[in-house]
Parts: structure tokens; sequence; C-alpha cells
């Protein structure tokens, strides 16, 4: 019996990745003279995967990623006029309007007349605070959770804190390694829901063989989908 659903916010509930894309992009414009596209973007991740540790998942730590990716890439020569123009694209991004997925008002007005509903959002606490703000979806939510990672300890953390019974949890979202394989591991229920864009750190090379995981289309696909896990148990009991 699913009691209690976590939500992934970006790329799960609005549109994140296509912003970082089209920053990834303009980079890469600039750098065209210095590196072709692809070592460029090559650098880039690794800067990231890099700096993650010290600057964390978000916005802002993607920005020094550009920055530090564009001085590297042209050896100093990148002209103070492109680092601004970086930097301004990081500040639009921050800025950036949300754009919800279809149907998740009425996914999760749905489930939330018979199940807790958590934010489960790794990032920049301010930057995903404010993203939440901005889409209004924060009354759907009994808790609102921003994290630096989403590893099995902190779902167990949260599960601690909030009395969630594991077996009763399903998390959904665009990642399997963050949003998937801890929970299942935790023996929660974990629901991927792809993503057209996926970044560098959420890819994963195969769906886990797990009979708690479950592969859907679009978000407005998971009621039908707790409902028949809601049958299978009572079919089984």
């Amino acid at each position: 019996m699913i009691l209690d659903i976590g939500f992934d916010a970006d790329d799960t509930l609005w549109h994140t990745e296509s912003l970082f894309q089209e920053t990834q992009a303009r980079l890469e414009d600039i750098l065209a003279q210095y590196a072709p596209r692809e070592e460029v973007e090559a650098r880039l991740h690794k800067t990231e995967l890099a700096n993650v540790r010290l600057f964390g998942y978000g916005i802002k730590g993607f920005t020094l990623s550009l920055v530090e990716t564009a001085i590297e890439v042209s050896n100093g020569q990148v002209k103070a006029s492109e680092i601004q123009e970086l930097l301004m694209m990081g500040k639009a991004m921050l800025d950036a309007p949300i754009d919800l997925m279809p149907g998740v008002h009425a996914v999760l007005e749905t489930l939330r007349a018979e199940h807790r509903l958590f934010l489960i959002t790794k990032g920049d606490v301010l930057d995903q605070t404010n993203k939440i703000d901005k889409s209004g979806l924060g009354l759907y939510f009994d808790a609102l959770e921003v994290v630096q990672e989403k590893s099995v300890e902190s779902y167990a953390d949260l599960f601690e804190k909030h009395s969630v019974r594991a077996p009763h949890f399903l998390m959904i979202g665009n990642s399997i390694p963050s949003d998937v394989l801890p929970v299942l591991e935790l023996g929660g229920f974990g629901v991927h829901v792809p993503y057209h864009i996926t970044a560098v750190f959420e890819r994963a090379d195969n769906d886990p063989a797990h009979d708690r995981f479950h592969r859907l289309d679009a978000l407005a696909e998971l009621p039908d989908l707790v409902a028949q896990l809601k049958g299978a148990r009572r079919r089984a009991s």
C-alpha cells in the first residue's frame, strides 16, 4: 500500500534542463574559435563533475563552471565581455519563469486526497526555494525538502524525520541514480519518468531489474499507477 509519495522537482514537475542546454550551446559558440563543440562539451562536463563537491548542484555552480571552462579552453584569451555574457546568462537562468509539466496540478490534486506528498529536490537551497515559490506548487505538499545529495543516507534521514515507512513510500523523478536507486535500496518504490534531456550527473545505462521499479511516459500517468499498485495489494491480501 502506497501511503507517501515523493516528487523530484526539476524536469519532473517543471522544465529545467533545457535552460542549461541553451546556455551551454552559447558557451560552445563563444569558444568555437578555440576548440570543437564536442571538446568544449566534454571539458565543461569534466569541470562540472570536479566542481560539484565544492559548489553543489544548481545554476550558480554551473555558471562558475562555464567561466572556468571558457578560461581554460581559450588559454585565458576569452574576452571579458564574453565572460560577462556567460554571467548574465546564469542570472537569466535564475530569474527564468517556471514552465510546469502538463497536468501537474491535476496529478497533485488527485494524489494529495489520500497520500502525504513530499517534494524532494537537490541543489542550492535559495535557488530551489525560489523555483518552488514561483511554481505555486508548494501548497500541495506536506513537506518541502532541499538536500545536497540524493543518497541512501539522505532519504533514510528524511524517512526518519517524517515517520515514513520505506515499503509504503514511492518516489518519482527523471533520474534513476537520484530518484530511483536509493529508494529501491531502502525498500520503497521507484518510478522513472524520462526527460528528453538528461544531465551528465543523472544518466544511467540501464533500468534497474526490480519488481518495485516502474517507468512512465508522463507524470500524468502516476495516479493510475498508484491505483494499480493499491489494487494489486488488495488482491494479494
